[in-house]
C-alpha cells in the first residue's frame, strides 16, 4: 500500500507577517525567502492584518504577541472566533520574545499551532510551518 505524503509547494504559499516592529517583519520575511516562500504580506497591527486578510488568500499567519492596542493573543482569538470571513482555519504561528508559561498555554488553548521565540532561524521557521500544515519533514 502506497503512503500518501503531503507536499508543500513553497513558492505557492502566502504568509502574513503581523508584527509592530519593522525590523522583525523584515527579518521574518528574509527567513521566509530563504526557505522558498516568496509571497509574504506584512502588517504592523491587527487592523492592517484584517485589511490584508480581506484582500488576499493567506495560507499561514506569523504573529507577534506584544503589539500596541491589541496583543497577538487577542488578535488570534478574533481570527479563531469565526467573526471574520474565512480566518478561523488559517494556521497561526506565534513568533515572539514572550516566553511566559501563561502566554504559551493561552496560545495553545486558542489553537495556535506553533510557538517560536525570537530571534528565529530559517530552519526553525520551516519546521514550524511544516508542523502547522501537518507535514512530517523529510530528513535531507
Amino acid at each position: 500500500m502506497e503512503s500518501l505524503h503531503k507536499q508543500i509547494t513553497w513558492d505557492s504559499i502566502t504568509c502574513l507577517v503581523v508584527d509592530d516592529d519593522k525590523f522583525s517583519r523584515t527579518f521574518i520575511k528574509t527567513a521566509l525567502y530563504q526557505i522558498g516562500i516568496k509571497n509574504a504580506k506584512e502588517a504592523a497591527n491587527a487592523p492592517e492584518a484584517i485589511e490584508i486578510l480581506n484582500s488576499f488568500k493567506i495560507d499561514v499567519i506569523l504573529l507577534d504577541q506584544q503589539m500596541p492596542n491589541k496583543s497577538g493573543l487577542e488578535f488570534a482569538r478574533e481570527l479563531k472566533s469565526g467573526n471574520l470571513k474565512d480566518t478561523e482555519n488559517i494556521p497561526i504561528i506565534m513568533i515572539t520574545v514572550d516566553t511566559k508559561e501563561k502566554t504559551v498555554l493561552d496560545a495553545k488553548a486558542l489553537g495556535i499551532q506553533e510557538y517560536l521565540v525570537k530571534p528565529i532561524s530559517p530552519l526553525a521557521l520551516k519546521k514550524r510551518i511544516c508542523s502547522a500544515f501537518g507535514i512530517k519533514q523529510e530528513r535531507v
